[in-house]
């Protein structure tokens, strides 16, 4: 219309405030969450975190030292990435918490380093809980399932990433110290007491029914004649191919103690060595000829692993097995006299068998026998002490602590802790109590083949090991062209008091070692734990995924 005055813009409102006033706050509001989300940002950096409390201080140094900060590919990781989560929400969230946290920071609760030692379970088990509950949300910020090729991962990682993903484990149940060195005590802490009681199941998560400890059957004294599996025709049984390999000084404890050796959490998971360690044998090995880890002394030349073909048959009465290696050229080991530690004996044999009544036998087979504190490990008792606990009347201490299993002490020392020996071999069970424990199969079967005079030895681990004479129990062994091949033929049930009466419906764990060249002690070649089946037509179903590598075959 002619004449109309143009509208005043002054007088133009949004939600009731002027246009000026609402650019003015839009304005402001652009300033505030910039300001605050630089704030923000600037508390997220590892600069901030690594300079502004002493304890992160502490934290960082040994962070430097971790994959996360420093790799192959250069890819690292910074504080934030783990603790405070991507999403506004969450991340909100976490930073009320933090204020907390600040607070205790103000008032000087953890001030010195041995402060900060003091709380450090308490402070990890805060973010244990929070990454449980989360499903690993920040680690699954940079890893993800769904993007994982397991097919180009190392054996290890894949077995155990697939492992974890049918069992529906989450990130932080494995690598609590991936990024953090792990406190004391750290696997006792309460978080992962559910977790890890799957190590005193069945494997399903559901509680196995205590074994009573009641006489076994050992049936009527048997006699072997001959070695029947000596001419048994092999052709026609399937063949386990492993690798033994050199253990040095690796005992139970150690095995046990996550600090040392890693396996810590995976040995209270319920896994077994052979889950984590197959096509490693070799590099093993070679580590401790070179003296690099578990192993103390010079090995010169000795070959650090050996690999055997093992096929095994069985029929109502006995069990037969055959064994396959290269001998391999002689390599005097440089600190023992003549450079052979069992002159008598070119090599040795021996065969373990055990099963689910000896604790960590399905996970480790013998190794459950093998002691920090046994002889020519780290931790074995000089000959006075030997002498002067009075243990000398029930053992035999002439040659030092033998191998036992943990049943028949009254306790085991695992880590160590304020420089007490690991093991315990002085904390012995009273006669009785040892007794039942036999009488109830509580112990580990062994025969042992001396190639020297071709003799074969029998007994079992319990207290200590036991040899005698075995009637029921047969080895024999011959080289051609390079290779020997070695036979056992077992009855089932010797009749023998030490000797399992083997049950074909149950499954056994089996351990080989090796005393290769002249070798004594620990300085022998020894297997993973195998299970040992008869004849299962379904062993995964019967026994459990992964759990039987050698499936006997029936013979006629």
């Amino acid at each position: 219309m002619q004449g109309e005055r143009p509208r005043n813009w002054r007088k133009i409102t949004i939600m009731g405030a002027s246009l000026g006033a609402a650019v003015i706050f839009f304005v402001a509001g652009i300033l505030f969450w910039g300001g605050f989300n630089t704030a923000m940002e600037a508390t997220n950096n590892l600069t901030f975190c690594s300079s502004t409390c002493h304890e992160m201080s502490w934290v960082y140094e040994e962070y430097q030292e971790r994959p996360h900060f420093k790799n192959a590919t250069g890819v690292g990781a910074e504080c934030s990435d783990c603790h405070v989560p991507d999403a506004w929400g969450p991340k909100m969230i976490r930073k009320i918490q933090a204020s907390r946290e600040v607070w205790h920071w103000m008032l000087g609760s953890v001030d010195t380093e041995e402060e900060f030692k003091a709380k450090r379970i308490h402070l990890a088990e805060n973010v244990w809980r929070s990454m449980l509950k989360t499903d690993s949300r920040e680690c699954r910020n940079c890893h993800d399932w769904s993007n994982m090729d397991l097919e180009q991962q190392a054996s290890r990682a894949s077995r155990e990433h697939s492992r974890a993903f049918e069992q529906g484990q989450t990130c932080i149940e494995c690598h609590q110290g991936i990024a953090h060195q792990l406190p004391e005590n750290w696997d006792e802490s309460p978080v992962w007491a559910d977790r890890f009681a799957v190590a005193e199941t069945n494997g399903t998560g559901e509680e196995e029914a205590a074994v009573p400890l009641e006489e076994e059957d050992l049936g009527e004294a048997k006699e072997v004649n001959e070695n029947l599996a000596a001419s048994l025709d092999w052709s026609t049984v399937p063949a386990t191919d492993l690798t033994l390999f050199l253990p040095g000084q690796a005992s139970i404890e150690w095995i046990q103690d996550g600090s040392e050796h890693g396996g810590g959490r995976a040995v209270k998971f319920g896994d077994r060595c052979i889950w984590c360690h197959q096509g490693e044998e070799a590099d093993i090995g070679a580590l401790a000829v070179a003296g690099e880890k578990i192993e103390t002394f010079d090995l010169g030349d000795k070959r650090g692993h050996v690999p055997m073909s093992v096929k095994a048959a069985f029929d109502d009465e006995y069990l037969y097995m055959q064994f396959q290696w290269e001998a391999g050229e002689h390599a005097p080991l440089p600190f023992a006299d003549g450079g052979k530690l069992d002159p008598d004996n070119p090599f040795k044999l021996t065969v373990s068998l055990s099963d689910e009544r000896v604790g960590l036998a399905d996970q480790a087979g013998c190794w459950a026998s093998c002691h920090h504190d046994s002889r020519h490990m780290p931790d074995a008792p000089e000959a006075d002490a030997l002498a002067a606990n009075g243990l000398g009347e029930r053992l035999d201490l002439s040659d030092g602590v033998t191998k036992y299993i943990a049943e028949s002490r009254t306790d085991i020392e695992v880590r160590g802790r304020r420089g007490a020996a690991r093991g315990g071999w002085d904390k012995l069970k009273e006669e009785q109590e040892i007794q039942e424990l036999l009488d109830g199969g509580v112990y580990v079967n062994l025969a042992r083949y001396k190639s020297g005079d071709g003799s074969t030895e029998s007994g079992y681990i319990l207290d200590e090991r036991h040899f005698s004479d075995s009637q029921a129990i047969v080895f024999s062994a011959e080289e051609a062209d390079g290779v020997w091949t070695a036979h056992l033929t077992r009855a089932l049930k010797t009749g023998v008091e030490g000797d399992k009466p083997l049950d074909l419906g149950k499954l056994y764990s089996v351990n080989l070692a090796l005393h290769d060249d002249f070798a004594d002690s620990r300085f022998h070649h020894v297997s993973w734990q195998y299970g040992l089946a008869f004849g299962a037509e379904n062993p995964e179903e019967t026994f459990g995924a992964d759990m039987v590598e050698i499936n006997a075959t029936r013979v006629e």
